[in-house]
């Protein structure tokens, strides 16, 4: 399951990053029955359950809003607030076919951090991070992600509020956006 919750937008960077670790600490007590866990990190970075190695998460965070996702395969996610980009950061990250997606785009600015968190949320399903990003082409099928390189991996993107780009890359189908009201966030 992948859950998300807003956050005001004018906190920090590391506000960010503890409101997202709150949101993973909310969700293992309330869906998983999990209080007490220690959360190590794999040789390229990647976050896991030292106690709980049968359950993966991942978090995301960025200006107002924290996402979190936990499955019993691996998962990445990713979320991004939608701004203007920079069309050399298109071109050193993007496929000559991905930068022809933003350029055509009715909103390049939001087909933009689409493509980048669909990226993000791959490497980070797989545990490379952001490197070899430029190697993962995405296109679109039916309006559904597809990424050339791995395609037996389940994509899903959506646009919150006009505002965010959030995208997941999962082993498994088996997964719902649930928003968690912040009444109920631990910290």
């Amino acid at each position: 399951m992948v859950f998300y919750t807003f956050i005001d937008e004018s906190v920090s960077a590391k506000e960010q990053h503890e409101a997202a670790h709150g949101l993973l600490k909310t969700v293992l007590k309330k869906y998983y029955e999990i209080e007490n866990y220690t959360v190590e990190y794999g040789a390229h970075g990647k976050p896991y359950l030292a106690e709980y190695t049968d359950l993966h998460f991942n978090l995301s965070h960025c200006r107002g809003l924290v996402l979190c996702g936990v499955s019993k395969s691996g998962i990445g996610v990713d979320a991004e607030l939608i701004r203007p980009y920079s069309g050399n950061a298109a071109k050193r990250i993007f496929s000559g076919a991905e930068v022809e997606l933003v350029r055509k785009s009715e909103d390049p600015d939001e087909m933009f951090f689409r493509l980048w968190t669909l990226k993000e949320a791959l490497g980070k399903n797989i545990g490379t991070g952001i490197s070899g990003m430029k190697d993962f082409e995405f296109s679109f099928t039916d309006g559904k992600p597809v990424c050339r390189n791995f395609p037996e991996k389940f994509f899903v993107h959506t646009v919150l509020n006009k505002k965010w780009a959030v995208s997941v890359c999962a082993d498994s189908h088996d997964f719902d956006l649930i928003e968690i009201n912040r009444n109920v966030f631990c910290f």
